[in-house]
């Protein structure tokens, strides 16, 4: 009772903050989870699958003979719109395919921001076509504070990161088969 109460205050814009959760997909049709993960779970070369991402920095943290260690932290950016993020990797679980990382810094406007990108097998369909993988991407953060920011508008900026990233991760996947 008392947690509903701090959201419907958080709504309402007194108390506790508003609280933003979603999450969107995109398919990668006849590309196999794993070929993909390989993309996906490439940290650190963010710049290579996001729309808009051109800089995509290691600033902090180790790697374990080439694996991801949660606590390794990104600088992100977008030079043409000039946004930028620090962000560290929560988690990255290789068998379930899933990464997850917070904003620790950015001139966006967020407070707490987590989101978890994963990879997920596609059943083919019933008349043999289809199968492939899907990338979802979902996210739970606080209202965003700035000019131009809802959640719509979030979600519609991730739809379109997500889709783009599909199409760069389903490309490179191809070239490398």
């Amino acid at each position: 009772m008392a947690e509903e109460q701090e959201q419907e205050q958080g709504r309402r814009g007194g108390g506790a903050e508003e609280q933003w959760r979603g999450a969107v997909e995109a398919a990668l049709p006849g590309t196999p989870a794993c070929a993909a993960w390989r993309h996906v779970a490439s940290f650190f070369d963010a710049h290579r699958y996001l729309p808009g991402i051109d800089v995509c920095e290691r600033v902090d943290g180790e790697s374990d003979g080439g694996d991801l260690v949660p606590g390794c932290v990104r600088h992100v950016a977008s030079s043409a719109a000039g946004l930028w993020a620090r962000e560290e990797l929560l988690e990255a679980d290789h068998a379930a395919r899933r990464l997850r990382y917070a904003v620790v810094d950015s001139n966006m406007g967020f407070g707490r921001y987590v989101a978890t990108l994963r990879v997920l097998d596609v059943e083919h369909e019933e008349d043999g076509g289809g199968g492939g993988c899907r990338i979802a991407w979902a996210f739970e953060c606080d209202a965003v504070r700035g000019e131009g920011w809802s959640e719509a508008a979030l979600v519609t900026r991730l739809e379109a990161s997500v889709t783009g990233m599909a199409e760069r991760v389903q490309q490179a996947a191809a070239a490398a088969a």
